[in-house]
């Protein structure tokens, strides 16, 4: 039987100040924090004061690990880019079989393998080392919480980590995963074998195409045939297209989907696709994946449905625009290079730490 997510309850205790109200909006908060340690939003995930958050990097592959009123948060960095689907417009687009030895069931997207396993020497380390500490505010005999979150291809990144995770034995299972417009990760034996281990809740922006993307063949037979060229000539590099290539990337966990109408937001359970040839009518008629209007969808800051719709309460809005008030004085964040950890090549931890 297929896991299902747990009920997100909220802190008995009251909340900071500045903090979103739920856990998927305090994961929303780390997911943007994990692009750029700023206000509101690392207010808004609740890093504890007087801990410290350490970020692994490796070449453009990057997670924030820190301390939160929910546990331990490891908060995968998306793509930093020109064009917002660089990251597909490469042979690393295709699936590939899973490392048996990792115990990956099934085929996943290529490029996100390797930039998990890049990243991953560092990330256990870090990981251990917050399980680990005695001085940790959770050094309470209580079961450590730990959350993976990330927003569009860092959504992806947390979804094989968590995998990654649960399948090593010097490591507890997540307790669950959360993204935001995450790009998808494997086909239908991934899917199946990763459910059955891991609990995700998947959020998906009204107009933003990266949810579906890499396709599936069901999603192509809901497309016409101008919008099916228009998205191979964005997944195929040129001269190099497949006739006939069978896309088989599925959607992972329990979707959410944001839908916009009438100026509200109303989030919707979206698990069994019921609403996908609606959505991809909307891309075909309304935006037709221009470039403007995908990234307003695929945004992840205040000024996005994805907080319009999950935590609005971190964001105020004045004068039609959507800006942050949020006092910095409380926080006052430092960063400097970790040499405590011997990575490979180009890996590098920092550490931020919340005074």
């Amino acid at each position: 039987m297929e896991a299902t997510p747990p009920q997100q309850k909220e802190k008995k205790s009251s909340l900071p100040d500045g903090a979103a109200q739920t856990l998927e909006g305090r994961l929303l908060c780390a997911s943007h924090a994990s692009y750029n340690i700023s206000q509101p939003y690392f207010r808004g995930a609740t890093y504890l004061p007087h801990t410290t958050a350490k970020r692994v990097s490796r070449s453009i592959n990057s997670v924030l690990i820190g301390y939160t009123i929910d546990g331990i948060v490891l908060a995968f960095r998306g793509t930093i880019f020109d064009s917002a689907l660089d990251w597909f417009q490469n042979a690393a687009v295709l699936l590939s079989p899973g490392d048996k030895k990792d115990g990956i069931p099934g085929s996943v997207h290529v490029g996100f393998y390797r930039a998990v396993k890049s990243l991953w020497k560092g990330v256990k380390s870090v990981l251990l080392q917050f399980l680990q500490d005695h001085s940790s505010p959770y050094n309470n005999n209580e079961t450590q919480n730990v959350y993976l979150t990330g927003h569009s291809k860092g959504g992806a990144l947390a979804t094989l980590a968590a995998l990654l995770m649960h399948n090593d034995a010097s490591l507890p299972n997540p307790t669950s995963v959360i993204t935001f417009g995450s790009a998808r990760v494997g086909d239908k034996q991934f899917k199946v074998g990763y459910e059955s281990l891991v609990k995700q809740i998947t959020f998906e922006n009204d107009l933003d195409i990266i949810p579906f993307l890499p396709l599936s063949n069901t999603d192509r037979e809901f497309m016409n045939e101008k919008m099916k060229d228009k998205m191979d000539s964005m997944l195929w590099p040129k001269n190099t297209r497949k006739q006939k290539y069978k896309w088989g990337y599925q959607p992972i966990g329990q979707r959410k989907y944001i839908q916009f109408d009438n100026s509200t937001y109303t989030i919707l359970d979206d698990t069994d696709g019921a609403y996908d040839a609606e959505r991809v009518r909307k891309f075909e008629e309304k935006t037709f994946l221009k470039y403007e209007e995908f990234i307003e969808a695929h945004r992840s800051d205040c000024e996005g449905g994805y907080f319009r719709a999950i935590a609005p309460e971190v964001c105020v809005e004045t004068k039609g625009d959507v800006v942050a008030i949020q006092d910095e004085e409380e926080y006052t964040w430092m960063v400097k290079e970790d040499v405590a950890f011997e990575l490979e090549e180009d890996a590098m931890v920092t550490t931020a730490i919340a005074i």
